[in-house]
């Protein structure tokens, strides 16, 4: 039986696609579970059991996709154990919190309100997510 030399993904398109790979199967899940609730909504049991099973099944296609990020690290932070996972969290909610400021101030410029207070809203709950994960984090350290 041949044996097969693993080529590693780092720093290749693969390893760009394996990113885009999750980010599509984490959009995928969160939509299929929006659809789940809007069809709770109308009554629809059967078709948001369905939603919420596929969801699930995007999940799993996703986790599979970072299983082979695996070995470069976090697509983010270059993560792996719980303490470098924490850390990767905190830099995903900082940047994303930072993202939804700048949303915020876009949609105020252009007069959108509603949704403008809808990012501040979910900056702020990044930044509670940052001190929570933060707090975690330093509980792993004292652990260790």
């Amino acid at each position: 039986m041949p044996e097969f030399a693993v080529v590693s993904i780092e720093g290749t398109p693969t390893a760009t696609n394996a990113r885009e790979a999750v980010a599509r199967q984490a959009q995928a899940a969160l939509r299929c579970l929006y659809f789940a609730r809007r069809a709770d909504v109308e009554g629809r049991a059967d078709v948001a059991s369905f939603l919420r099973s596929v969801a699930d099944g995007e999940a799993g296609l996703g986790f599979g996709h970072l299983e082979f990020l695996e070995e470069i690290g976090d697509p983010l932070s270059g993560a792996g154990d719980t303490g470098g996972n924490l850390d990767s969290a905190v830099a995903e909610a900082e940047s994303n919190a930072t993202a939804f400021e700048d949303y915020a101030a876009a949609a105020r410029k252009a007069r959108q309100n509603d949704i403008a207070d809808w990012f501040e809203s979910v900056a702020a709950a990044e930044h509670a997510h940052v001190s929570q994960l933060s707090r975690l984090r330093r509980t792993v350290d004292e652990d260790a």
